[in-house]
């Protein structure tokens, strides 16, 4: 049973729903101290090694929740075309992104939302990203001659890109968050870029409950020095936590 206390509480723990079938149960292994009912966590002192390990872990997780959280249809790989932008130029690309997307979707009466990783090709300098894309009309995919979904008014505009269905929510939301990784980390660094783009107002995990846990033998999936984590379902929440 969960129990609601205030300022630093031992054996805190917070309940969120991810979808319709997933919840995270995390448990805090320090003392965590509370305003209210807000979680306020002090700000980590360490060796920039360490301040990069945080940071790459808290964009990875963040990426896995917004795609747990939203219906992707596809996972998208999206190339930039040197005869029409600067390959090496990221912020560029992606602002005229942003005005291509919002003329299209007026235009075109649809609401595409995406998340994207950049990575960098072999050469160093050019730029291509991978993510999950929805709400892109039929109509306006087609089969290239490699097998894979062809987005015509991407393509015309910045460069090749593929689709693929997205058949596994679980393993696809696992599998975009590799590119997530110290190399990409150096890299957007160095040119002040990001480490995932997203469109604005995407689905984010509810919490559902939080407090402290009266009985704390649940076998966890992961732990760390920080926390401990266990993943449920519809047929286990109820068991796990009242």
């Amino acid at each position: 049973m969960l129990i609601y206390q205030s300022l630093y509480v031992r054996d805190f723990v917070s309940l969120k729903k991810y979808n319709d079938s997933m919840y995270k149960l995390t448990y805090f292994k320090s003392p965590v101290r509370q305003k209210g009912y807000e979680i306020t966590r002090k700000k980590v002192r360490g060796t920039n090694k360490k301040k990069l390990e945080n940071n790459l872990s808290r964009a990875k997780n963040k990426v896995f929740e917004y795609a747990l959280c939203n219906d992707f249809e596809y996972f998208v790989t999206l190339t930039i075309n040197k005869e029409k932008y600067a390959r090496d130029n990221l912020k560029e690309y992606y602002k005229d992104f942003g005005v291509f997307l919002q003329n299209y979707n007026r235009l075109h009466k649809c609401k595409v939302e995406y998340i994207f990783i950049p990575e960098l090709h072999s050469d160093g300098v050019s730029w291509h990203m991978h993510g999950l894309v929805k709400g892109i009309p039929k109509e306006h995919l087609v089969k290239n001659e490699h097998g894979y979904l062809d987005w015509m008014h991407y393509r015309d505009r910045f460069g090749w890109i593929s689709l693929s269905p997205v058949k596994s929510k679980v393993k696809v939301s696992k599998y975009i968050t590799k590119y997530i990784n110290k190399n990409i980390a150096t890299s957007i660094k160095e040119l002040n870029a990001k480490s995932y783009y997203c469109t604005k107002g995407l689905k984010t995990a509810l919490e559902l409950k939080r407090g402290t846990l009266s009985a704390n033998s649940i076998p966890y999936d992961f732990e760390n020095d920080y926390v401990k984590i266990k993943w449920l379902n519809n047929d286990t929440i109820s068991n796990s936590i009242e």
